[in-house]
């Protein structure tokens, strides 16, 4: 009975041992198969905890950016990321802007009933999106992250050098802009925030494009940029591109490079049905008598996005440019309600916030 007592008991230390030998073998081929799933996803580009337990992503240069906890301070120098960080409900990280917030007269009315810093100036502005970037004052104001333009190569290149973690933006696509948005929310710790505003995007998106995928003679539609730059436009590789397929017309613009500028030759022989103009007064188009022969110019077919703050396409913003364009460019529409759609699109991005800029 002894003999039989003992052999029963190194039994079940045998299989005790044999337990804990499978047991740290599947925790080990587990952790295997999530270190590989984590390098997959950081190939893909997609924001992920890397296997240090850092924040690692990659932004549109395809370079990884790294920190080790999200960034506490963050400077944001391109107007449709900081536009961003507002929806994330992330400003309380923003240390500072770029300098055009200040001193363009419609951008400085909104985003200062965003952020009462704003309002005061309070906040510091260490450069411009698309010139220079004071990079002293950029140190100054130690920063964990510099969110910048991806055209701004010399100003990059130089705060890596010094050590200065930057995460480049200029989204040319929903899909990049989709990864920015959550690659953000990584990085200042509102990666739940960002998932439940793409989730709102994508649906609504889907939305638009329902609603307008019947309409077989679409409208061509020529958009020039800001500041009277009639002859400067958005190509087929454009954000307002996308921005005209989702509002069912046509892009007047046949080339597809991103922004080309034209002669006035070029825009007669597209002769677009519609002109959409951005922050530009109509008579502007309407004093250049070489374009008096356009049909959207003789039928006083113009049309201006007013206030911008409300479109800007470099943001989520762009579904509520498409409902606008598509109800100019064919009438009233039962599916849109313009005010009503403002509205309920402002207040799903922006939250609470969003109820200080109809005031």
């Amino acid at each position: 009975m002894i003999f039989k007592g003992g052999t029963q008991r190194l039994g079940e230390r045998y299989m005790r041992s044999w337990r804990e030998k499978m047991a740290s073998r599947l925790v080990l081929a587990l952790s295997a198969c999530l270190l590989f799933l984590s390098a997959c996803n950081s190939e893909n580009g997609e924001a992920t905890v890397a296997a240090d337990g850092a924040i690692a992503v990659k932004d549109i240069r395809g370079k990884e950016v790294r920190l080790n906890e999200p960034a506490k301070r963050v400077i944001v120098l391109y107007q449709g990321a900081l536009d961003g960080m507002y929806m994330l409900n992330a400003e309380h990280t923003v240390v500072g802007i770029q300098n055009n917030i200040y001193t363009n007269p419609e951008t400085f009315k909104y985003f200062s009933k965003l952020d009462p810093r704003i309002a005061w100036k309070e906040l510091p502005s260490p450069g411009n999106w698309e010139t220079s970037t004071n990079i002293e004052s950029v140190l100054a104001l130690k920063p964990d992250l510099v969110i910048i333009a991806s055209g701004q190569t010399d100003a990059i290149r130089l705060l890596e050098s010094l050590g200065i973690n930057v995460y480049a933006v200029s989204p040319q696509n929903n899909e990049q802009l989709f990864e920015e948005i959550e690659n953000i929310g990584k990085l200042t710790g509102t990666h739940d925030r960002a998932v439940e505003l793409l989730s709102y995007t994508r649906g609504m998106l889907d939305e638009i494009a329902e609603a307008t995928k019947h309409i077989e003679q679409k409208k061509s539609v020529y958009y020039a940029w800001s500041g009277g730059r009639i002859y400067s436009t958005s190509g087929q590789n454009s954000r307002m591109h996308e921005c005209f397929e989702l509002a069912g017309v046509r892009n007047a613009c046949t080339f597809e490079v991103d922004q080309p500028n034209i002669n006035p030759e070029t825009l007669i022989s597209w002769d677009p049905d519609l002109i959409l103009l951005w922050s530009t007064d109509p008579q502007v188009l309407y004093d250049k008598k070489e374009l008096a022969v356009l049909t959207a110019v003789k039928n006083k077919n113009v049309h201006v996005l007013n206030p911008p703050f409300f479109y800007d396409p470099h943001t989520l913003k762009i579904m509520y440019a498409a409902i606008e364009l598509h109800n100019v460019a064919y009438g009233a529409n039962q599916n849109f309600d313009l005010e009503k759609d403002r509205r309920e699109i402002m207040t799903n991005l922006y939250g609470a916030k969003a109820t200080a800029l109809f005031e």
